[in-house]
């Protein structure tokens, strides 16, 4: 194992800092910063926001002092309450290269900045690495993007834009001599450890998943939601992506596109099972199971939740015999289990993965083995406009990707603005054909290329 804490106090020691910028101030946003401030060897830089006062009164709370702290704008941004500190507006500045030049000419050494635009954050020249916490795919495609251009590694909290785009973002990255990696602490990203320790140990992969936090709810909206998203201090569309299931189809597609394992049905089986009694439901159908293939990934709910689980096997008998001795059950299944995963509290260690040792914690292997269909939520009219992930109109369920490819299915990711060209039922899935697809987006285009270089 990496020693990260010890490399980090060395990096503390010699006087230096990993510099970190941030890009969305949510709830995870707001966790790292704080966080962050705590560990030896990194500081964060900058941070981009929606909401400039909420985002420099957090940062007061949690301990930064007003004096150190710039706020720069691009939108005549003007502060409610005095800053002792600097409030810089730019205007005019309609290029990449002037907003970098700009940028620069700061000072921002020891100091906080904060600024509505997230442009400007892979533009600092002393930033490292550039965190998305965003979770939205445009956002995410166009950060990303321009921080791997601009040479910073990015760890990315965004797995909704890295199941469209990921396998080009890992190109990109190899090819800048950076990294570009999903960070520790999601469920992907827990699921992969307990999936390469078992690689590592010779164990066979049954199947892989998570235990679903939330109650199942295909129709749920920020509506129907509101009063559990204010109990949770949730965004209610976040939410509703959680609910509605949406999100553990792009977890648990992140998890298949790094380690080959596949979905065993679109949409995965989902049981109502609890921890002990995994390894009796997925595994295969003839040993009394629930499973078509082996190698899956699939989401449980019950009593695991928050944790993720990896079932396995061995053609041993002699380490079967071991696992037995060892007090792991009787097989011929055994379970690994990680009871939680710490989502944001996690990202440090990704950061000091990829700015120390240039290694990423969890990326797409070899281009997209599945991603998440779009679904209508209701019935829908020609002309209405998807709202994406978490919203009102679209779910989305998880599918391979040469099934996606061969039907012409709109990945989810991409939904969002997109307008539809006819009628669709409620549960229809809805293809590329059926809409007239925001055609000016990063991510778009960044998809197009993508099919054509990696498939």
């Amino acid at each position: 194992m990496l020693d990260v804490l010890a490399n980090l106090e060395r990096i503390e020691d010699e006087g230096l800092k990993i510099k970190i910028g941030i890009v969305g101030i949510g709830k995870m946003g707001k966790g790292l910063l704080d966080n962050i401030r705590k560990i030896p060897g990194m500081r964060v830089a900058a941070v981009a926001t929606q909401n400039i006062d909420e985002t420099l009164k957090f940062a007061k709370e949690i301990g930064f002092k007003e004096k150190n702290i710039i706020v720069v704008s691009l939108n005549n941004y003007s502060l409610k309450n005095n800053l002792d500190g600097q409030v810089i507006v730019f205007s005019n500045l309609s290029t990449a290269q002037e907003k970098k030049v700009k940028i620069n000419e700061l000072d921002i050494e020891d100091k906080l900045l904060i600024t509505d635009d997230s442009s400007l954050i892979p533009l600092i020249n002393d930033i490292e690495v550039v965190v998305d916490a965003t979770g939205k795919p445009e956002v995410g495609a166009q950060v990303s993007l321009s921080s791997l251009l601009n040479k910073k590694h990015v760890v990315t909290l965004n797995v909704e834009t890295d199941t469209v785009i990921g396998p080009i973002f890992k190109k990109i990255a190899e090819n800048c001599g950076v990294v570009y990696t999903v960070s520790a602490g999601d469920e992907p990203a827990a699921a992969k450890e307990l999936f390469n320790f078992a690689k590592n140990t010779n164990l066979k992969v049954i199947s892989a998943g998570k235990g679903k936090n939330n109650p199942l709810d295909r129709y749920a909206n920020p509506i129907t939601l509101k009063e559990y998203s204010k109990e949770k201090k949730s965004n209610p569309y976040m939410m509703t992506s959680f609910v509605d299931g949406t999100k553990s189809m792009i977890e648990m597609a992140c998890l298949s596109n790094a380690t080959g394992l596949i979905p065993d049905v679109r949409g995965m089986h989902g049981p109502k099972v609890n921890t002990k009694d995994l390894v009796k439901v997925l595994i295969p159908k003839k040993d009394g199971g629930i499973l078509n293939n082996l190698g899956v990934v699939d989401f449980v709910i019950g009593d695991l939740a928050p944790g993720v689980f990896l079932i396995y096997t061995t053609d041993s008998e002699i380490v079967r015999s071991d696992l037995e001795y060892l007090k792991n059950g009787s097989g011929p299944y055994f379970l690994l289990y990680r009871p939680y995963h710490l989502a944001s509290i996690e990202t440090p260690i990704s950061i000091a993965y990829a700015a120390i040792y240039n290694e990423p914690t969890i990326q797409p292997i070899n281009g997209l083995i599945s991603e998440v269909m779009t679904f209508a939520k209701k019935d829908l009219r020609a002309g209405e406009v998807l709202d994406g992930i978490g919203g009102y109109t679209c779910y989305g369920l998880i599918e391979l990707h040469k099934v996606m490819k061969e039907e012409n299915y709109l990945p989810i990711g991409l939904s969002e603005g997109c307008i539809l060209k006819r009628n669709i039922s409620k549960d229809e899935p809805i293809k590329f054909s059926d809409v007239e697809i925001k055609e000016n987006s990063t991510l778009f285009h960044l998809r197009k290329i993508q099919d054509f270089e990696i498939g």
